[in-house]
């Protein structure tokens, strides 16, 4: 499981952005709504803040899966549309499995080039 730094904090973290400005009425948007798939959203994205590296989705998707009782594939998508939204960074990479070699997505937080 993934820790966090003894010297981080949540106020250096912004909030995690959403895919819609609002939702019916003036509420939240998406996904922060969510009764689990928004904390898992958060969670990702301070997981995603802790460090400028790449993560490997895969990983981060399962263990936020495991900890919001999410299917790995729910959370997948999501990083997959915060990606395609510009929210955060992806890029393919070949891994080596017990299978041969495959293409895995990895994710991190924007960074300004």
């Amino acid at each position: 499981m993934m820790g966090y730094s003894a010297a981080m904090t949540t106020k250096d973290i912004p909030p995690a952005p959403d895919l819609t400005e609002g939702w019916r009425n003036g509420r939240e948007g998406y996904p922060s709504r969510g009764p689990k798939l928004g904390p898992a959203w958060a969670w990702c994205w301070a997981e995603l803040h802790r460090t400028e590296e790449w993560h490997d989705g895969r990983l981060l998707a399962g263990e936020a899966a495991t900890l919001f009782e999410l299917k790995e594939a729910t959370v997948s998508q999501l990083l997959t549309r915060m990606a395609t939204a510009g929210k955060i960074e992806r890029e393919h990479r070949a891994v080596a499995t017990g299978r041969g070699p495959r293409q895995r997505t990895f994710y991190r937080i924007k960074t300004d080039a």
